[in-house]
């Protein structure tokens, strides 16, 4: 916020009327006594008015300092003076200056408040004024840089629309390829899951021969077994009929020697019964 600084120089004499409040200026009153005018310490960045209450010999004393040091400053806005003895003659000098605005007493407050109400707005206003200029004097080049950069940019932004579209038609691209490698992947899926089918059914298949194998095995060593003990039991019975052949030759052979005893016998028998 800006400041207004209202010099109030006098021999004693307060400043005759109250401050007010201003949205965007900070309004203070400074008292510097006619004595102490060369101490006064003007800031350049505030809005800096004088109301000087002297009489005409006050006057005599500091007019060629007033007008030497304050008039001639360039941060000063304006200079009310006043006569507190009713010689207003004593200002013919500078009342044809820009800066002095003779006052006559008694003096009017209303006019006053409104005097400088008007005066510090009316700077307030050229200040922002200059600051916008010296701104933009300040940042040409900068303002300059903008457009090149904003010409700059518009260049970028055509190339990124270009850049943008060929980005839209590459993805639409590769939705499409994309779409695609998801149809070859469902058939690879189908494909594989058809291979599982079938490679369960190879394997089944394989279970099934492997058990009609082991089936046959099982059945060949039954076979064998079975041929061996047919062999065994053939080796028996052959053994066996051998020893009924052996025994039936010893059979016949005792046989007949019995017959031929019995024939021996009879005919003995015969023979002592006479019937011979």
């Amino acid at each position: 916020m800006k400041t207004s600084v209202i010099w109030n120089l006098s021999s004693g004499l307060s400043f005759p009327i109250e401050l007010w409040k201003h949205p965007k200026i900070t309004i203070q009153v400074n008292q510097v006594s006619l004595q102490d005018i060369k101490q006064v310490q003007i800031q350049p960045y505030d809005i800096n008015l004088f109301f000087i209450q002297i009489t005409k010999d006050e006057w005599k004393i500091h007019e060629a300092y007033i007008r030497s040091a304050i008039e001639t400053s360039p941060f000063v806005s304006l200079i009310l003076v006043t006569s507190t003895d009713g010689e207003k003659e004593i200002f013919e000098s500078v009342k044809n200056s820009p800066k002095f605005l003779v006052l006559e007493r008694p003096l009017r407050l209303r006019e006053l408040r409104l005097i400088l109400d008007r005066s510090i707005q009316t700077e307030f206003y050229k200040a922002a004024a200059l600051d916008i200029g010296n701104s933009c004097l300040e940042n040409v080049g900068f303002f300059e840089g903008v457009f090149s950069l904003a010409h700059q940019e518009y260049e970028d932004s055509k190339r990124e629309n270009e850049a943008l579209r060929s980005i839209l038609k590459y993805e639409e691209q590769v939705k499409k390829s994309q779409a695609g490698i998801n149809i070859a992947l469902e058939k690879v899926t189908e494909l594989k899951n058809q291979e599982l089918i079938e490679l369960h059914e190879r394997v089944k298949a394989i279970q099934q021969l492997d058990e009609l194998r082991e089936q046959e095995l099982k059945q060949a060593l039954e076979i064998q077994k079975a041929t061996e003990e047919v062999l065994n039991y053939s080796r028996i019975e052959e053994m066996n009929l051998d020893k009924i052949l052996r025994a039936q030759d010893r059979l016949f052979a005792y046989t007949e020697k019995e017959i031929k005893e019995l024939i021996e016998e009879n005919k003995i028998l015969k023979s002592r019964l006479g019937l011979s």
